[in-house]
């Protein structure tokens, strides 16, 4: 289980996603992978989903786990860039960022949901202490310990958000689709920063078919402008999504294959203002 160890920090146990115990989690519409993990959240996360109370919405949510992604992005940009200063002070703008949100959904949780959000706003903490330590990062190297503890620190936040997520909210499929969006943006650059430093580092999980995912967000933004045709706001969004998952589309599903170009730098680029340009719609900005 997750719990505290000597040094106060939060430790995450994940079975590989076997035939083994604990808990297999399914993401949205087959947005995210799917995982198993097991940690001790889930007793106030249980109290969050049944509470119905909608002062948390599920997009607030489906923010937290972008920008989680988002973070681990940073993480692996730094190494990528040889912790270039302007990138060190974007993802702790992003973190700050995330710490704030999380602190807001704790003001707005009633009673019974105070415990899950602030289990939501520990995780973020230990995610934002790993994402900003990146010991070899300057000299180019990307630390396996620190790749695999990024790992974990970023699927605990979505652990934690994805159990806690139960009512609609307006727009929340298109913040559903920035989701995934980041997911891959965040796996690209780990690869592309160090061929261990994939999601299966200290997870057990299977590597990401990229190709299976690229399809996915195509028949997502498919779907979606479709769906908002009518809604001048959204399908504005979804206009500007198109034309960044377009710049970088015909790379991903070649992440599986080590000797393909690759364009890390661009895809964190165009995947942020992906992100920015969602949690503006969905937050009503």
């Amino acid at each position: 289980m997750g719990r505290l160890n000597s040094s106060g920090k939060f430790q995450l146990h994940i079975d590989a996603p076997a035939h083994g115990g604990g808990f297999l989690l399914v993401s949205r519409k087959g947005y995210r992978v799917r995982k198993t993990l097991w940690m001790t959240v889930t007793g106030g996360l249980l109290a969050l989903a049944a509470s119905g109370h909608a002062a948390i919405k599920a997009t607030d949510l489906a923010v937290v786990e972008a920008n989680a992604w988002r973070a681990r992005m940073g993480f692996h940009l730094l190494a990528i860039r040889g912790d270039n200063p302007e990138d060190r002070e974007s993802l702790r703008i992003l973190l700050a960022q995330g710490q704030n949100d999380a602190s807001a959904l704790q003001d707005k949780a009633e009673p019974a949901q105070e415990k899950a959000a602030m289990e939501l706003g520990d995780a973020w903490q230990a995610l934002s202490d790993r994402a900003l330590d990146n010991p070899l990062a300057s000299l180019g190297y990307a630390d396996y310990a620190a790749m695999s503890e990024m790992n974990t620190t970023t699927l605990a936040v979505i652990q934690v958000a994805e159990q806690a997520q139960t009512d609609e909210a307006d727009y929340l499929d298109i913040a559903d689709l920035s989701v995934a969006m980041q997911r891959v943006a965040s796996e690209y650059l780990a690869l592309a920063a160090f061929p261990s430093a994939g999601l299966p580092t200290g997870t057990g999980l299977k590597p990401m078919d990229f190709a299976s995912e690229a399809r996915q967000i195509d028949e997502s933004l498919a779907a979606l402008k479709q769906k908002y045709q009518d809604d001048a706001a959204a399908s504005d969004v979804l206009d500007f999504v198109g034309q960044r998952w377009a710049f970088v589309r015909s790379t991903v599903p070649k992440m599986n294959d080590t000797e393909s170009k690759k364009v890390p730098y661009l895809f964190y680029r165009y995947a942020t203002q992906v992100a920015e340009r969602v949690e503006a719609l969905v937050q009503g900005q």
